[in-house]
């Protein structure tokens, strides 16, 4: 009975209609479509009157007329849509199995690199016992075959007494006797010197020492942005921007020719009177820029002084990071060429540098030595395991990461060549984790990825940021300026191991 009080409000088709509870003998005939209930027409007129209502028959009257139509659009538009949702579960479940195969393959890659290594730390164990075992059993071989000819002799010797006694003078028996005695006494020193000593003693490890080497298994929904601040810098683009600690940044826009100090309040701190293309916070909280009119880099000091360190004539600067080894990486370009179409004398390169300046090493062309890495590399940025990070600008409206190993071979890029189009990366930074995370600027987006590139989620969209420009992140705090002279600050949390 409950399933046909549901599927039919007023009873079975059948049924007589229905008295209403607060007007006796009233039926009930009439339908509020704003409330969807079903009432008498007294009630119609007292606490619905302002309502949308009808009576029950010109409604149903009205459905059935309207019935072909509603039953044309259900079965044309929302089948068709609920065949797409379908379509789109289905292959997003493919989708999900294909990543789910990728990571298990790469925890099967970790894994067989760490039984590779270990079975090499035991092969080198086993040979130094295997040698020493050799070492000492060659001392043994020769001290036994020492004993065997000494065993040899003495046979020869008594032999020789058992055969020649009976013949010998006093004096010699004697003195082949003393001779034999001596002979014996004589003793082949073998077992200190030749002793199997040598012992493998097990190193220490436990169940928590393992999971460290394996890493670590997340989620990336874990990683969640929160804004906490936000304030205006004027109307033009931020184009640099650099934290100098959880509370304060550095920024600069198009307008002005200098590098302001802003807390995250929106409160001008300090201010350089410098034109800047990048920004970089050592560690020790000493301030490099690229300075790309006066081709050089240089330092800006606390007082408010800006120094020249080191020229990067004729080549002018861009992008600047600290590296894991204390030096400088900075992407540079020629300016004779057209910005994004390079010829064959175009300068578009990296390099690491010290902090004054000496060149350690150049990143300008594939393994190959012939094909060239960037068409105008900006932003960079060197991970937590040594990888480097670079915004390769290839157009004005795309652009791609390249993700290089520290001793330059090119290890991915993102995104893959089929989805290029209209993407404009414009800054990056990395996590404690690894990850890497992108600001895109035509769809006010910021992505996260894995530590190889791969792309896991959107961690903001143009719900949350409009067209952002720099970013930078320092600890659990992520600075977002972006193409209007707007700077967000947010609350980074990081990923929980499963």
């Amino acid at each position: 009975m409950a399933d046909k009080e549901e599927e039919f409000p007023l009873g079975t088709p059948q049924e007589h209609a229905l008295i209403c509870e607060k007007h006796e003998l009233m039926p009930i005939d009439v339908t509020c479509e704003d409330c969807e209930e079903f009432i008498c027409s007294k009630c119609a007129k007292e606490d619905h009157k302002d309502h949308n209502w009808d009576t029950i028959s010109t409604a149903a009257t009205l459905r059935t007329r309207g019935l072909l139509k509603a039953m044309t659009k259900i079965k044309e538009k929302d089948i068709r849509q609920i065949d797409e949702h379908i379509q789109k579960a289905s292959q997003q479940m493919e989708e999900n199995k294909k990543r789910y195969e990728s990571e298990v393959l790469k925890l099967q890659k970790h894994y067989d690199a760490m039984v590779e290594t270990l079975d090499k730390i035991k092969k080198k164990h086993e040979k130094i016992l295997k040698d020493s075992l050799e070492r000492k059993n060659a001392d043994v071989s020769k001290a036994k075959s020492s004993l065997e000819e000494k065993k040899k002799k003495v046979l020869q010797r008594v032999k020789s007494m058992k055969e020649e006694g009976s013949t010998m003078t006093d004096i010699i028996l004697i003195k082949t006797h003393r001779e034999l005695t001596k002979f014996i006494s004589i003793d082949v020193d073998y077992k200190q010197r030749s002793d199997f000593l040598l012992r493998h003693e097990g190193g220490d490890f436990n169940e928590a020492m393992l999971e460290s080497m394996m890493g670590q298994t997340f989620d990336a929904e874990q990683i969640t942005v929160t804004e906490t601040d936000s304030f205006q810098w004027g109307e033009d683009p931020i184009c640099d921007l650099e934290a100098m600690n959880e509370s304060s940044c550095l920024l600069s826009n198009t307008e002005f020719q200098n590098v302001v100090q802003v807390s995250k309040s929106g409160k001008k701190e300090k201010q350089f009177s410098v034109g800047v293309s990048g920004v970089c916070v050592t560690d020790n909280n000493d301030v490099y820029v690229s300075d790309w009119k006066n081709r050089s880099i240089s330092r800006l000091s606390s007082s408010g002084s800006v120094s020249p360190v080191f020229s990067t004539a004729p080549l002018a600067p861009v992008g600047i990071c600290q590296t894991k080894d204390g030096g400088l990486l900075v992407t540079l370009r020629d300016t004779k060429s057209e910005y994004f179409q390079p010829n064959s004398d175009s300068r578009r390169l990296m390099r690491h540098v010290t902090l004054t300046g000496d060149v350690i090493c150049e990143y300008e062309y594939q393994e190959d030595g012939q094909t060239k890495l960037f068409t105008a590399p900006e932003r960079v940025t060197q991970n937590g395991n040594t990888d480097i990070c670079v915004i390769n600008t290839t157009s004005k409206i795309n652009g791609e990461l390249l993700i290089l190993s520290f001793s330059g071979s090119l290890k991915s890029v993102y995104p893959k060549q089929e989805h290029r189009h209209n993407l404009c990366f414009t800054d990056v930074v990395c996590d404690s984790y690894f990850n890497i995370i992108v600001s895109e600027l035509q769809k006010s987006s910021v992505h996260l990825l894995s530590s190889d590139g791969e792309f896991m989620r959107y961690l903001l969209t143009e719900n949350q940021v409009n067209n952002p420009l720099s970013m930078s992140l320092k600890k659990s705090t992520l600075w977002i300026g972006d193409y209007k002279g707007r700077v967000k600050v947010f609350h980074y949390n990081p990923i929980t191991k499963m």
